[in-house]
């Protein structure tokens, strides 16, 4: 990818909309774009840069609960994550992104997205436009602080989805599904998501974390999860019960799967985690 984004010719429209506003704000002042913490929004988000011809000094991306822009800075975003045009710029620009520097690089950077630390999306911003720009500069071995602080970021990622998965474990509820509550200190449901699809494929679950407001449902034989945001009610309710007690709680139950219905009942709310770089394990 060059610096005017030529590879992104061809990006959804309302990306290509986006982009536009972008531009047509930046003529007068600099953008600070709001993300949420998820590859979808983030990596989306450098990608609608590129889109928009903006230069690294005209735009800054910084997470949707903590915007505190400059002077001569305006607000715009965030994207819609959860729609099919994030997801597919997201897409287009991590295998660009992969092409340029490799595999690890682009792992490095899908999981830094999901970190919670306010500065994750603008440290994923610089280093994607480092790694097209100098791609050698975010190779193992590199001294360059961009890189170094995604590395960082990443890292941190990763030992919060070890630690889930050796201590994650799914109570069986009186319907016969599956439920697990888990409160990570990063945004990682839509990475495990993929995972407990696989092994659990037979089965119908939620893997829900009510910090960051989110949950991923399961149904049995579907090929993968669908995340839903939780409202502030099943957040309370979900940090506040046992796992232990959610059989005995029909009317938990009941509004939990009830938000998964009355989302997929919305056409294109499908979140396409699977287009993030997988991790193993």
């Amino acid at each position: 990818m060059d610096k005017n984004g030529s590879q992104l010719n061809g990006s959804p429209p309302e990306m290509e909309r986006m982009a536009s506003a972008l531009a047509e704000t930046a003529r007068r002042y600099g953008v600070l774009l709001a993300c949420e913490p998820v590859a979808e929004s983030i990596v989306a988000s450098v990608g609608v840069g590129y889109l928009a011809h903006l230069g690294e000094g005209k735009l800054e991306l910084c997470r949707v609960d903590c915007c505190r822009p400059h002077p001569g800075q305006v607000v715009l975003g965030p994207l819609d994550a959860a729609s099919a045009d994030a997801a597919s710029l997201t897409k287009r620009v991590l295998e660009g992104f992969r092409r340029k520097t490799g595999h690890e690089c682009a792992r490095r950077a899908a999981l830094a997205c999901a970190s919670d630390e306010s500065c994750a999306p603008e440290a994923v911003h610089r280093y994607l436009r480092l790694g097209f720009s100098q791609p050698w500069e975010v190779r193992p071995g590199t001294t360059d602080k961009r890189a170094l602080v995604v590395d960082e970021l990443s890292c941190v990622v990763l030992r919060e989805l070890e630690s889930a998965r050796q201590l994650t474990r799914f109570s069986r509820l009186a319907d016969g599904s599956l439920v697990a509550v888990i409160e990570p200190v990063a945004n990682i449901v839509p990475l495990l998501s993929a995972r407990y699809a696989r092994l659990l494929g037979s089965e119908r679950f939620c893997l829900a974390d009510p910090r960051h407001r989110i949950a991923a449902f399961h149904e049995a034989r579907s090929a993968r999860c669908v995340l839903v945001g939780l409202d502030g009610w099943l957040s309370e309710r979900l940090t506040d019960l046992g796992t232990e007690r959610l059989a005995e709680d029909e009317r938990l139950l009941r509004s939990l799967w009830k938000r998964f219905h009355d989302h997929v009942a919305l056409s294109g709310r499908d979140l396409q985690t699977h287009l993030v770089p997988k991790h193993h394990g």
